[in-house]
């Protein structure tokens, strides 16, 4: 990886969000994303995976009341801006691909290829949250909810991949986590935090099914904020340069793309995470007959941390996006720092 320069101070406790986002409704990015299609031969014209919500708003919102000791906001766009960002917030580093992935890599309208070259951006903290633009946080949170230590708080919980529009990139990681750690030797030097009560009788006992395999058959995947350090991704580059590299040079999502669970993945095997229960989480699939029901548990912050999927279960697009603000006005009525006023 490029080394790095400094941008601003930060102690070593300091944490950083970073949070990729996309106006898929951009046309100039529309423009773009269609030639790179056409030149890349690609089919894949997906709109779900790209359409805005419209509520980066709100997730600005939830991390200044909840997590007001954040030092930066690192947001990744490909160019585009809200018009209501107050892009001159102190807090706050946008950062256009070009000045973080390398140019051999670009364009790309690759979400693994902008999550993977995340250890480049320029000052970045040594510790880091990394989000997507569809998750939140609903109640406030301390910085030991994410590190402890000095080390992620994460759940380390043995699974069986799930057949998915993603399970083969889990599967293309999984083959390199294989290949560098061994199934029974990793429980056996990290039993305390693979087995670690926080976890539940639930997950630990989906362990314990599982544990007897010599490989990983799967390592379950919260789709939370997910804290890294960034000598995690320096040290998964110095491992796998060159199947990174191939990953980053597809400017869409392709059948043998890596993604950052792989760093994940290496963290969980190594032992260097601190244990947390994700019982207080919740991971829900946008639609027609659970949009409510979501809103509902929005205004009421129903859990800590909340994934939004979305699906093509929704008949009024517009419509529902509404609702779905809404909510979040309703749990957060009141303007952040980083809206221009």
């Amino acid at each position: 990886m490029k080394s790095h320069t400094t941008y601003g101070p930060h102690a070593e406790g300091d944490i950083d969000f970073v949070i990729p986002w996309v106006d898929g409704g951009d046309p100039a990015w529309r423009d773009a994303f269609a030639a790179a299609r056409r030149e890349a031969g690609h089919e894949d014209s997906s709109e779900i995976r790209y359409r805005d919500w419209q509520t980066l708003r709100y997730w600005f919102r939830s991390v200044e009341r909840f997590a007001p000791w954040v030092r930066r906001i690192h947001l990744l766009t490909w160019g585009h801006l809200p018009a209501w960002l107050d892009t001159a917030h102190p807090s706050l580093h946008v950062v256009r691909h070009e000045e973080y992935i390398p140019a051999e890599y670009l364009p790309t309208f690759n979400s693994n290829v902008i999550e993977l070259n995340i250890g480049r951006i320029e000052g970045l903290a040594d510790r880091f949250v990394l989000f997507n633009d569809d998750t939140f946080l609903l109640r406030p949170h301390r910085p030991d909810d994410f590190f402890r230590g000095g080390l992620p708080c994460d759940m380390a919980r043995l699974s069986v991949v799930r057949p998915s529009s993603v399970g083969h990139i889990v599967y293309n990681c999984l083959e390199l986590i294989n290949a560098e750690h061994r199934q029974r030797d990793v429980l056996r030097r990290h039993a305390t935090r693979w087995f670690s009560p926080r976890y539940g009788a639930g997950a630990l006992l989906k362990s314990l099914t599982l544990a007897p395999w010599s490989f990983f058959t799967g390592i379950f995947d919260p789709h939370m904020p997910q804290p890294y350090l960034r000598g995690s991704f320096e040290r998964a580059w110095r491992l796998w340069g060159a199947e990174l590299d191939a990953t980053c040079r597809h400017p869409f999502r392709d059948l043998t793309d890596l993604s950052h669970w792989l760093i994940r993945y290496d963290v969980l095997c190594r032992g260097e995470f601190a244990p947390r229960s994700l019982r207080d989480c919740a991971l829900r699939t946008l639609a027609d007959g659970t949009l409510e029901e979501i809103c509902a548990g929005i205004r009421t912050a129903g859990c800590r941390m909340l994934c939004l999927n979305d699906s093509e279960r929704i008949a009024d697009f517009d419509e529902s996006a509404r609702r779905l603000c809404a909510a979040f006005a309703a749990l957060l009525p009141e303007p952040s720092r980083y809206e221009r006023s």
